[in-house]
């Protein structure tokens, strides 16, 4: 009897420390389940504000594009000396562009990653209209581009873009549209 009443005590410590182990790994499977539904749902988040630009872009609505961005964001291009500062002048920079080219059509793939969105695509349209430049406009040609371009995106906690880095060749770009030989 008393070696049953010894092991008694041993199996009651055995099963404590077991629930326990038990209990710690519940908490950690929990954490990672949590973390998981989070990622999953900026995931979610992430892709709605891409339909949303692509929709914006196709109907040609700079404000409604610009209204993806931050306040403050920052837009650094291929071929502008300078960074594009503020939702107000990315607007305005879109504008711009549309003007210059009414039938511009942009598809793209994406990848998600983070707080980051990769877009590669291609664009593509015919200059009409007057190109807005720092020197002033530059009068249509009536030629056509179709050129690659990259656009990263970070994206702020609020799900907007603080900050677009796009890349092409703006070289091919003014070949084809004939402002350069």
């Amino acid at each position: 009897m008393k070696k049953v009443l010894c092991i008694v005590p041993l199996v009651l410590v055995f099963c404590f420390t077991l629930a326990c182990k038990d209990k710690a790994a519940m908490a950690e499977l929990e954490k990672f389940r949590t973390q998981a539904a989070a990622e999953e749902q900026n995931r979610a988040d992430l892709k709605m504000l891409v339909e949303k630009l692509q929709l914006a872009i196709d109907n040609h609505d700079s404000v409604a594009i610009a209204q993806c961005y931050a306040e403050d964001a920052t837009m650094v291009m291929s071929g502008e000396p300078e960074p594009i500062r503020g939702r107000e002048a990315i607007a305005k920079n879109l504008e711009a562009v549309f003007r210059a080219m009414p039938d511009l059509n942009v598809k793209f793939t994406t990848l998600i990653s983070g707080n980051h969105i990769v877009f590669e695509g291609t664009t593509e349209g015919t200059f009409t209209g007057p190109m807005a430049t720092p020197a002033g406009d530059i009068p249509p040609t009536g030629k056509s581009a179709k050129y690659k371009s990259v656009f990263i995106a970070k994206v702020n906690a609020d799900g907007l873009i603080e900050e677009d880095r796009t890349y092409y060749d703006p070289a091919d770009f003014m070949r084809q549209l004939g402002l350069v030989k």
